[in-house]
């Protein structure tokens, strides 16, 4: 056949057109109008910049003035944002009694079951976060996310202070739960989601309490159950993002199912994709990560529905823009931050990562990917966290290339044990505690390391100087001075590894519990269990003589067994009624300890000190 009669390629318009690095522009664009929320005076009038962005991209997009578009864009979000806060200012307090969705699943905190719900109060639709006490705290505490309940409450308007936090989960303020009552399961998505994780956590009961818990995590990202001891671990070497689900479990589900929609025609394909990611978004509760990765391979699968062609860029970039003008309150989760960090880090450096490692193809990507993704992550951890552990970078090349199986096979795993009954499923979750109790090994590893924390300072100062040392090497034309100015620092690194890991024990706060001199005691407080232990490691309090439980309350009662978990323990003095697995001493008339002196008040302990309190080191944690 003559190249004359070829058929010609197909041409695509408009969008397509559109060169991947003005689609990034865009994105950017995109991220940086959210970010500006307009004044409050303008948000009323909010769709004059909605107009004139879609005008102005409309024209970047007909045209080749593509600068219009991420113009347009800027304007686009900005107008979003400022619907989208003009809505939430706009709520009022009051009491209301009705029908509500919960769109979370309740979790206790600070002695009170919180719960999220959805309700149409004086004609506007808006989210609360309600806290239950009571009778109504043991009607809710296992409901879960998509049930209609008929509630009682009293809601609140978001204080100024309380908008950072509660506003871009799109909670316009806070409610006190009076009464409740349960309706329905809710929709079909919603009943369907629940049902499997209800099979999930089934089969879970064959396995240990950590690693049940850490299944429900990497399956579908619940943390509820999590023991104090692995989230201390886990936030210790920075791996809690492997208990939250990301896009690496969209991918997986996408492969599991590959078969069955392999073949399908491609509009098949994409109804059957969409359908199966509207789903797993539910059952993952809709976390920001999630959302992402749906909408990237939703518009993957579409752009090969079509016949065209698009780049990984192509598509996270366009992902960012559909995201961010349906949802500008994304743009400040801290969760969609890391994603969408994370996987623009994966695209640009997974490859070339992966060209300077030796090993067979996937586990050079399998590091690489881990690898790029840690840098990509870093900036947006150090700015919101103000430091990270150094054992993270070596605790996720360890743990990450596990996670994905770990999840594939757990969802697997789960849904056939939770059918098939206890005696299958402790035979199918066998691969499942090897991996559960790798991961869990490596956080328990990293964190006993007692390596320092990287801080925003350091790592500028550190990348400063590797830099410089990498390009005078590389002036010179000296590889030699290359090489020499990487052992330089690579010694500096581990004298700072050992000197942070030998560090002193730090004070931790304003009240008066550890002594400078043996014996060691530790008052708890009605405290976070795992923040208990978090202040005990960078105290550098390995070995406690006496524990002093003030409190017999729930959260008490978990940090005295995550303590218990963690260290050796020689005496543990509680209330009466203290409870849990944990022999203790209980404390019915006072008690001397090294000038302590421990009496009992009220279903408490009153601690009092004649010690002066140079000779402490340590606060009680609460």
């Amino acid at each position: 056949m003559r190249q004359s009669e070829l058929p010609a390629p197909r041409r695509f318009g408009g969008l397509s057109a559109v060169a991947d690095r003005w689609l990034v522009a865009g994105a950017i664009a995109t991220a940086a109008g959210a970010l500006s929320a307009p004044p409050v005076s303008w948000r009323g009038t909010w769709w004059w910049g909605a107009a004139l962005g879609i005008g102005l991209g409309a024209v970047g997009i007909a045209s080749r003035a593509r600068v219009l578009i991420p113009a347009g864009l800027v304007l686009l979000a900005a107008a979003a944002m400022g619907a989208q806060l003009s809505q939430l200012s706009a709520v009022t307090g009051g009491d209301f009694e009705g029908e509500v969705q919960l769109v979370g699943d309740p979790r206790w905190r600070s002695g009170a079951l919180v719960v999220l719900f959805s309700a149409t109060i004086d004609g506007a639709q808006h989210r609360w976060e309600g806290r239950a006490r009571g009778p109504a705290a043991w009607q809710l505490e296992d409901a879960a996310m998509g049930e209609r309940w008929r509630l009682g409450v009293t809601v609140e308007p978001a204080e100024p202070a309380d908008r950072p936090f509660l506003w871009p989960r799109h909670l316009a303020g806070t409610a006190q739960i009076r009464t409740a009552y349960r309706v329905d399961g809710g929709s079909a998505p919603f009943r369907i989601a629940n049902s499997l994780r209800g099979l999930v956590e089934a089969s879970g009961e064959s396995l240990s309490q950590r690693d049940a818990a850490l299944l429900a995590g990497f399956v579908y990202g619940d943390d509820r159950g999590q023991l104090p001891e692995v989230v201390h671990d886990f936030r210790a070497t920075s791996l809690t993002h492997l208990l939250a689900v990301s896009g690496s479990n969209v991918a997986f589900v996408l492969l599991l199912f590959a078969p069955l929609l392999a073949g399908l025609r491609p509009w098949a394909r994409l109804v059957a994709v969409a359908a199966l990611l509207v789903q797993f978004a539910v059952l993952t509760r809709g976390e920001p990560s999630v959302l992402r990765a749906c909408v990237l391979a939703a518009l993957a699968v579409g752009a090969h529905a079509v016949g065209r062609r698009a780049s990984a860029t192509r598509l996270l970039a366009l992902a960012i823009i559909v995201l961010l003008l349906v949802d500008p309150l994304l743009v400040r989760s801290v969760g969609f931050q890391l994603s969408v960090a994370a996987t623009a880090a994966i695209v640009i450096g997974a490859r070339p990562i992966s060209r300077l490692l030796w090993g067979p193809p996937w586990l050079r990507l399998a590091l690489a990917a881990t690898l790029s993704a840690q840098a990509g992550v870093l900036p947006v951890q150090l700015a919101v966290f103000g430091s990270l552990p150094l054992v993270s970078i070596p605790a996720n090349v360890l743990a990450g290339p596990v996670a994905g199986p770990a999840m594939v096979w757990g969802l697997v795993g789960g849904l056939t044990g939770g059918l098939t009954g206890d005696a299958v499923a402790s035979v199918l979750h066998l691969p499942t505690k090897l991996m559960m109790g790798w991961v869990a090994g490596v956080a328990r590893w990293g964190a006993s390391l007692g390596w320092p924390q990287i801080e925003a300072a350091e790592l500028t100062a550190g990348a400063a100087v590797v830099g410089c040392c990498v390009a005078g090497g590389f002036l010179l034309r000296n590889l030699g001075a290359v090489a020499g100015s990487a052992a330089v620092v690579a010694a500096g690194v581990g004298v700072w590894i050992v000197a942070g890991s030998h560090q002193q024990p730090l004070p931790l706060g304003p009240h008066l519990a550890v002594p400078r001199i043996d014996p060691v005691i530790v008052v708890v407080d009605r405290p976070d269990p795992s923040r208990a232990l978090g202040q005990l490691a960078a105290a550098g309090i390995d070995r406690i003589d006496v524990l002093v439980a003030r409190s017999a309350s729930r959260s008490g009662r978990e940090a005295v067994r995550a303590v218990h978990a963690r260290h050796d323990i020689g005496q543990v003095l509680a209330p009466a009624g203290l409870g849990g697995r944990v022999t203790y001493e209980a404390v019915t008339e006072p008690v001397r300890v090294a000038g302590l002196t421990v009496e009992p008040a009220a279903e408490r302990l009153h601690v009092s000190t004649e010690v002066a309190s140079n000779e402490w080191q340590a606060a009680r944690f609460g």
